[in-house]
């Protein structure tokens, strides 16, 4: 049976975009443009796929605004340092899709050896240099030059990656972010950094829609959790954001058990494996649920049966769903479920062998696009298994600081 009266297959609203249904691709990465700076066929050929498929909006894999040789260096970042050749065909494959399926960027930090403060990791032995004020605002001069560069290429939006343990993730953390100056601190303190983003962009980029992407808990004990998310997510609301997409982890909480967790502790943490049963299945809704906001909110990490979907965008609490691994899986997923074909579930296992394949590039001179190893090669889901199982043991560190 069709599901075209269903809330989830309704129109959507951010900012000034109005979206066709409630489904969201969530940033997946795509390896082979940020390793060869150069968009591809295969990769448009995945974003129109998706396009076709049904899914109301896409956020693209994240797109780097600075590396750490940069801020060292004594030139002034540019954003052409790290510009994809053909990016803004991107853009314009989804947009001739003709399915009125929006795209966002998503924009993040690339490695810099420096970050909020120097917090001893299980899984890296060198220092974390403590950054100055002097670079914080060089770095929020590169997310504004970027957010007006995808505008540029006909985004519909862009997204701050400030979640899993990345920079911004660390800058919001109490766990990561021990400074004493106006970035640190309090709460407010600890969001100055995307204030400061937000605000320059507007005055650059006017009404384009900035999305941003930031934990709910971090898994770690003194970090985001389920107690004083509210109050931040509250606070990133007043930086002027236009919707929050919820998710979680760093990949430090993997050294915790799966007792402790809750969770198996494989990478990546906010992709949950073993969540067949209905219970395990939509882990962050409990935190989406503490949330009093004005902004849409976009539900990421295990969303797997349509039915229980369109329960939760009724309640009201959650505006969007995002999808990432079911897609990898079935791209056209939100076209079946519209029709009514097939099971009220994705066909995804939860299984994280396209982790793997995102990290590892296993068997190929080149890493292309992500594709559901489970399904198309027994042989690399047998060997992304054991990788998986045996990632935290062999990268584990004893911190001696």
């Amino acid at each position: 049976m069709r599901r075209d009266g269903y809330r989830i297959f309704s129109a959507g609203q951010i900012r000034n975009l109005t979206l066709p249904n409630r489904f969201v691709r969530s940033a997946t990465w795509d390896p082979s443009i940020i390793a060869g700076r150069q968009m591809t066929d295969e990769v448009l050929d995945l974003y129109r796929q998706l396009a076709l498929g049904g899914v109301g909006m896409i956020i693209t894999g994240g797109l780097p605004v600075l590396q750490g040789e940069m801020l060292a260096g004594g030139k002034p970042p540019s954003y052409d340092d790290f510009h994809v050749d053909g990016i803004e065909r991107m853009a314009d494959v989804v947009h001739r899709s003709g399915t009125g399926c929006k795209i966002v960027a998503q924009l993040e930090v690339g490695y810099l050896g420096a970050g909020p403060s120097d917090v001893p990791s299980p899984f890296r032995q060198e220092r974390i240099r403590p950054l100055s004020t002097a670079e914080i605002r060089t770095i929020v001069a590169c997310f504004v030059e970027a957010i007006v560069r995808m505008k540029e290429f006909g985004f519909d939006g862009v997204q701050l990656h400030a979640a899993h343990g990345g920079l911004l993730s660390c800058f919001l953390s109490p766990y990561t972010n021990r400074r004493d100056d106006e970035y640190g601190g309090s709460v407010q303190n600890r969001a100055s950094i995307v204030r400061e983003i937000v605000s320059r962009a507007r005055e650059a980029v006017g009404d384009l829609p900035i999305l941003i992407k930031m934990n709910c808990t971090d898994y770690v004990v003194g970090g985001i959790d389920i107690g004083n998310f509210p109050e931040l997510a509250r606070e990133i609301e007043s930086t002027g954001v236009d919707a929050v997409e919820i998710s979680a982890g760093m990949w430090d909480c993997l050294v915790r058990t799966e007792k402790e967790l809750g969770f198996r502790p494989v990478p990546a943490p906010e992709s949950h494996t073993r969540i067949h049963h209905p219970d395990q299945q939509c882990y962050f809704l409990k935190y989406a649920q503490g949330l009093d906001l004005d902004i849409p909110v976009i539900l990421v990490g295990g969303n797997r049966d349509v039915e229980r979907l369109e329960e939760i965008v009724c309640q009201g609490r959650v505006d969007f769903i995002a999808l990432c691994r079911p897609l990898i899986s079935e791209p056209d997923l939100p076209n079946r479920w519209l029709a009514g074909r097939g099971s009220d579930t994705t066909d995804c296992i939860s299984c994280n062998s396209c982790i793997h394949d995102m990290i590892v590039h296993p068997g190929k001179e080149a890493p292309g696009v992500v594709t559901c190893v489970f399904k198309t090669d027994e042989q690399q889901h047998r060997l992304a298994q054991e990788w998986l199982s045996s990632w935290v043991e062999r990268n584990r560190i004893t911190c001696t600081r």
